[in-house]
């Protein structure tokens, strides 16, 4: 099984701070890791080839899932292949519509 992750350290902000590990061939252990003494604790990967974290927030997540269609709006990363509208909302938001009739708010960033 794979999974993707995040480097721990020497991040250069580019889609090379992200691999895809095999849980059953690469990872040596599993831990806690955090990033400072105030910050949450996240589930750290450490290999033969260096230690790394799980993808913990939306920006990382927009970054590694955008080149297959996913965006960031507002709050959220929207998979823009299975929206079937955006309505905009009086409070400077929208309503995003799915194709399979669910849907979200979307507040707009400032």
């Amino acid at each position: 099984m794979k999974m993707i992750a995040v480097k721990m350290y020497g991040r250069d902000d580019t889609d090379n701070d992200f691999v895809e590990l095999d849980l059953l061939e690469e990872i040596n252990y599993i831990d806690l890791w955090e990033r400072t003494k105030h910050s949450a604790k996240v589930l750290a990967f450490h290999t033969a080839h260096g230690s790394y974290i799980s993808v913990t927030t939306l920006a990382d997540v927009s970054l590694i899932c955008g080149k297959y269609g996913y965006e960031m709006m507002g709050h959220k990363v929207i998979n823009n292949r299975r929206v079937e509208n955006i309505k905009s909302i009086k409070n400077n938001g929208s309503v995003v519509k799915f194709v399979d009739g669910t849907h979200t708010n979307v507040t707009k960033q400032s």
